[in-house]
């Protein structure tokens, strides 16, 4: 059920306890006090409000979605009804008078500016109308010039109230608003913490998985390079390969050991210039096809730092989506201030599109034909989780750019160790 239809459901279970209300005040005053009041008037005011009432909920059971408009002249219909049966019971005089600001209310609390303040003038337009026109209630209790003042006195608190509900109320409908979008926020970085710890689970097992038959290939390599020893190309080759196997166990036995975790024994301690410096260069190495070209600057190159061994994996997955576009030439930016280090990698490729820029970090989203969608999106969870954030965008003179933020504070040393 949408909101509008909970709260239409709201608005008129009110209603049908102001009917019965109603119908149990003009007892009241009619036969008990004897008040001689437009008895017919009245209740052909109250009729009308019933069939309105029974048509509102017969309209509930459409499958059409209730809109702003459709709600607001339902509210409308209740300001229309409250200021006739006002207007044949004493108008300003009448103690029911405030009754006028629950309509109010409601649109200010659950529908858009406009129609709050629409409503506030509507309703304070109907009060100053009820001021010149009506019918008294047969009252004597006070003198006339006092009732004039008291009228004008109820008339000048209904203007305040009106005023207060509209900006103050709608403050707070806004305040809950920003509390549930909070919520949401919190709700979906949860979600995205799932899902790393699953991918991380994953990861763990594949490591494990994979440890065997890695082991047996190095083994078979290493025999083959010592049968082939006298065929130099042959064995430069499976010496290469040999080399690469073992550096496929070390990562997966990296993997293995930190998988899911941010700690600080997995990483390397440094100065931050030291560290950037490294992790472009090894990089470098393993793509040794790409034009690196690397500047870096600023006043908090020489601050002291720990770095994850998740770090440097997402900055290297950056990188190689980087290359993966520009396979000739990646440039590499990274400027240093007192708080933060912001890290631009960019490429000489086609660009990005908005649809790209604004899904880029999602899982499973990639541009890349045969991409899996995960290499940017790990990349922006650690980053994310270390206070940082990513963002991509297009160059002036071609080619996109991934900017990383990174607050110094999170890599900082504690002088405490």
């Amino acid at each position: 059920m949408s909101p509008h239809a909970f709260n239409m459901r709201r608005v008129l279970l009110l209603r049908g306890l102001a009917i019965i209300g109603q119908c149990m005040t003009i007892v009241v005053v009619t036969v008990i006090l004897k008040w001689h009041m437009p008895v017919w008037h009245l209740a052909t005011v109250i009729t009308i409000e019933f069939l309105i009432t029974i048509a509102s909920i017969a309209r509930l059971t459409f499958q059409w979605p209730i809109n702003n408009k459709e709600f607001f002249v339902q509210l409308l219909a209740d300001v229309v009804i409250l200021v006739a049966l006002l207007y044949f019971s004493g108008g300003p005089t009448n103690p029911f008078v405030a009754l006028l600001l629950l309509p109010l209310v409601i649109a200010v609390t659950t529908l858009p500016e406009t129609y709050g303040w629409s409503m506030a003038a509507i309703t304070v337009a109907s009060y100053s109308g009820l001021m010149a026109f009506y019918i008294p209630l047969p009252l004597h209790a006070l003198a006339t010039y006092e009732m004039k003042l008291h009228m004008w006195g109820m008339w000048f608190e209904f203007v305040i109230i009106a005023g207060i509900i509209s900006y103050f109320v709608k403050r707070m409908g806004d305040s809950l608003h920003e509390r549930d979008q909070t919520i949401a926020r919190a709700r979906e970085e949860k979600l995205t913490m799932d899902r790393v710890v699953d991918l991380g689970a994953l990861a763990a097992g594949v490591a494990h998985e994979l440890g065997t038959p890695l082991a047996t290939m190095a083994v078979i390599t290493k025999d083959l390079q010592h049968d082939y020893k006298e065929t130099p190309d042959l064995s430069d080759s499976l010496g290469i390969l040999y080399d690469q196997l073992q550096r496929c166990k070390r990562i997966l036995s990296t993997m293995s050991a930190s998988t899911g975790q941010l700690q600080a024994s997995s990483g390397c301690q440094g100065h931050l210039e030291e560290y950037l410096n490294d992790v472009v260069t090894k990089w470098g190495a393993a793509r040794p096809g790409v034009n690196v070209k690397l500047h870096s600057d600023g006043s908090g190159s020489a601050a002291k730092i720990v770095a994850e061994h998740t770090l440097t994996q997402a900055l290297t997955n950056i990188f190689n989506n980087a290359a993966d576009e520009s396979p000739d030439y990646v440039e590499v930016d990274i400027h240093c201030s007192d708080h933060n280090i912001v890290i631009d990698v960019c490429d000489l490729g086609h660009g990005v599109t908005l649809d790209v820029a604004n899904n880029a970090g999602q899982p499973f989203f990639s541009k890349k034909e045969d991409g899996l969608g995960l290499g940017l999106f790990l990349a922006t969870t650690i980053i994310t989780r270390l206070g940082g954030s990513v963002s991509l965008f297009n160059r002036r003179s071609g080619g996109s750019c991934t900017r990383v933020i990174l607050p110094l504070t999170s890599l900082l040393i504690s002088t405490n160790n």
